[in-house]
């Protein structure tokens, strides 16, 4: 979990694969030392300089997006309780902008990681990993026009939106040298997501009206003076026979999901470095179909890529820097931001840059 000098080099050199998602980099052997706990403080940059969209190669005559960034900030610690068992946990913040809106969210993690199996000759070290994870914002709003079958939503307002994934990994763990170390990983997990409240604006025959939905029901009230030739509805109730929404299956739905992947560790000195690759495959339940009847995209898999070093600059003290490559931006780090109207937009190559300190106690 955590890396430093010739007798802590193996205990510390896989910290940044404590704090899911970023499963990639797991192994079964994280523990093994004298440090019985670390604490790691991360900061997280991407922009379109990293990654353009739309993506020309796939589709040149797309529109150009507005400029968008994403921020990142993690606390993470994790503690040997006895030499099999690891504990872990992690608080951060999320700050995505699309260049019209910005969405904060604040992330959480607990794990636990049991090493039932040491190695012995060409069988790897066993560790079973049990983790909840998720992620959560008081409000999120969107002032990007959404298309629903019976209208446009000029904004849309979701209080509480949130996340909530158990995920358990089966690792496997060969130690080749001193100096190299691969792992295998299995695992399978269980998203859900959930929300408070959610209101729109809209516009009905020139007059803009205020909604607000409780499960499929619409209720819309006009938002401000209004003339219309044939007269003004100042209210209207409505069971989304016209606008055709299923409100609780697009945006809190539930899935489940299952991850393959593979990663090396070599250490010389002071120095560690550490690539992984993660393949990511989700299934969800009524949210991708109403997508696809809408003729939106469906993205269900994706290809993480994350290569991470680390320089030691004291017994107890080193810094690292990690790029991470995802295929799909990050919906299987950011559930809650995946639903019926934003799937077309995960289509995208999203690229991560990570500078980090670690210490070991």
């Amino acid at each position: 979990m955590m890396r430093c000098l010739a007798p802590l080099g193996w205990a510390l050199a896989t910290a940044a694969s404590s704090a899911a998602p970023l499963d990639a980099l797991l192994t079964a052997m994280p523990d093994t030392g004298a440090a019985r706990g670390r604490l790691e403080l991360a900061v997280e940059h991407a922009n379109r300089s990293l990654d353009p969209f739309p993506d020309a190669a796939v589709d040149p005559s797309a529109p150009t997006a507005p400029p968008g960034s994403y921020r990142g900030l993690t606390l993470s610690g994790s503690y040997r309780v006895l030499d099999t068992l690891t504990l872990s946990a992690a608080l951060g913040q999320r700050r995505l902008d699309d260049g019209i809106d910005v969405y904060l969210f604040d992330s959480w993690q607990l794990a636990g990681q049991w090493r039932m199996v040491e190695q012995q000759g060409l069988r790897p070290a066993l560790a079973l990993r049990l983790a909840a994870w998720g992620n959560a914002s008081d409000a999120t709003e969107s002032n990007t026009p959404v298309q629903v079958p019976g209208a446009v939503l000029n904004s849309v307002t979701i209080t509480r939106p949130s996340d909530r994934n158990l995920q358990l990994d089966l690792i496997g763990s060969w130690r080749l040298s001193p100096a190299w170390g691969v792992s295998a990983i299995f695992g399978v997990g269980r998203t859900q997501l959930d929300y408070g409240s959610l209101s729109a604006t809209t516009t009905r025959n020139g007059c803009n009206y205020d909604l607000s939905f409780k499960g499929n029901d619409i209720f819309g009230e006009l938002s401000g003076p209004c003339s219309a030739a044939g007269g003004v509805i100042r209210q209207f109730y409505d069971r989304s026979g016209d606008y055709g929404v299923d409100v609780p299956r697009e945006i809190a739905w539930r899935g489940d999901f299952l991850q393959l992947g593979a990663n090396a560790t070599w250490r010389s000195g002071a120095w560690t470095v550490q690539g992984g690759y993660l393949f990511h495959g989700i299934r969800r339940e009524a949210v991708d179909d109403i997508a696809a009847g809408r003729g939106n995209p469906v993205q269900r898999i994706n290809h993480v890529f994350v290569l991470d070093a680390s320089l030691q600059l004291h017994r107890h003290v080193s810094v690292f820097l990690r790029g991470q490559r995802s295929s799909r931006l990050f919906f299987n780090e950011l559930p809650v931001t995946y639903n019926s109207s934003t799937s077309g937009s995960f289509g995208q190559h999203f690229t991560v840059l990570t500078l980090g300190l670690r210490a070991s106690f």
